[in-house]
């Protein structure tokens, strides 16, 4: 594991944070994990805020193009509805220069693939600032017998501590691209509930090409 840091071992706060599940949010999820992309592999995790109810993220790798691999997410919010994010990679899909393509699919709504003008302007908005790396201390706290949904797995375990509050995470490599196992923060948990090694895309149809200049639908999720 290269390190982990606050958004890393807190990943369901990002998370709450991309409740509106625009296009661009489920990698940065990740960007503090190793990224390990194997065509097929896939984790699904539920994340629970505290008095809330769960939401579902899939995580999947579902092809190859030269050196570069297509990585998705699938998001389902309480309600159930879904919004897919499909990304041409050649790295860690947390660093946007490593972005190639991007295809998104909001609900029940057509897939569109974003230009690249758009993608280079940053999509949603302006840029955001830098952010500071969070204050607090890292500890490795040794390998440990942890229980999820998605079976019992011999993880390490990482504690952040930052301000009195603690995060912390349980990490198995080759479990899915990131290795995640489960994580825990103040008011949330989060959990593999399952893993594989036969993923395939969600996206099906042909994507439409999305107009330069807008013409993506930022209602959120989609549907009704």
């Amino acid at each position: 594991m290269r390190r982990v840091t606050l958004a890393a071992v807190a990943v369901l706060m990002l998370a709450g944070a991309a409740a509106g599940f625009g296009p661009d949010r489920g990698p940065d999820l990740w960007r503090d994990l190793d990224f390990e992309p194997v065509v097929g592999n896939w984790a699904e995790y539920e994340m629970t805020p505290t008095g809330e109810k769960p939401m579902r993220m899939k995580i999947s790798i579902v092809g190859k193009e030269d050196e570069a691999f297509w990585y998705e997410t699938v998001m389902t919010d309480p309600e159930g509805r879904l919004m897919i994010n499909k990304m041409l990679v050649s790295g860690d899909p947390g660093d946007e220069d490593n972005v190639k393509r991007m295809i998104v699919k909001p609900g029940d709504q057509p897939a569109m693939e974003m230009p690249m003008q758009m993608m280079q302007m940053g999509m949603m908005g302006e840029p955001d600032e830098e952010e500071e790396e969070p204050e607090g201390t890292m500890d490795d706290l040794g390998t440990e017998s942890v229980t999820v949904p998605a079976g019992t797995f011999d993880a390490k375990h990482w504690q952040f501590a930052s301000e009195g509050d603690t995060f912390d995470a349980w990490v198995k490599s080759g479990v899915g691209p990131y290795g995640l196992i489960k994580s825990s923060a103040p008011e949330f948990v989060m959990v593999l509930v399952a893993h594989g090694d036969d993923a395939k895309t969600a996206i099906t149809e042909e994507p439409q090409k999305m107009p330069a200049m807008g013409g993506f639908p930022m209602g959120g999720m989609g549907g009704e």
